[in-house]
């Protein structure tokens, strides 16, 4: 896997972590509410795969693949309220941080390669 591939896709999930923290905080007061988010990052990338179409009876069939760790899980929360609601704002905007901290990382580290490759045609 190429090096801007493996940022893009890192930043792919992390918009997508991103996206599961603000419907965490948006729904910080719906009784009944649990926290979700997204499996590893690891778990990502070997992700859910094409399945091949058999066209002819010839061709050769590959074993099933369990995709469903790839997807959103259960978020693990500090507390619970009364309600059944087990959303820590805290900790929402702890993810939040995080993942924007990253997101700064993966787009320094690809800008840095982008000029280093460039200088390197350059030359």
């Amino acid at each position: 896997m190429y090096l801007f591939d493996l940022a893009s896709s890192h930043m792919t999930w992390l918009s997508q972590r991103q996206a599961l923290t603000a419907a965490n905080i948006a729904n910080a007061d719906t009784p009944g509410y649990r926290t979700k988010d997204v499996a590893s990052f690891a778990s990502y990338l070997q992700g859910p795969t094409v399945e091949l179409s058999a066209t002819s009876p010839m061709h050769m069939t590959l074993p099933a693949i369990d995709t469903s760790s790839a997807g959103e899980s259960a978020g693990q929360s500090w507390a619970s309220a009364h309600s059944g609601n087990n959303v820590s704002i805290e900790q929402e905007l702890l993810t939040a941080s995080a993942s924007n901290r990253q997101m700064s990382i993966d787009a320094g580290l690809a800008r840095s390669f982008q000029r280093m490759l460039l200088a390197s045609v350059k030359a």
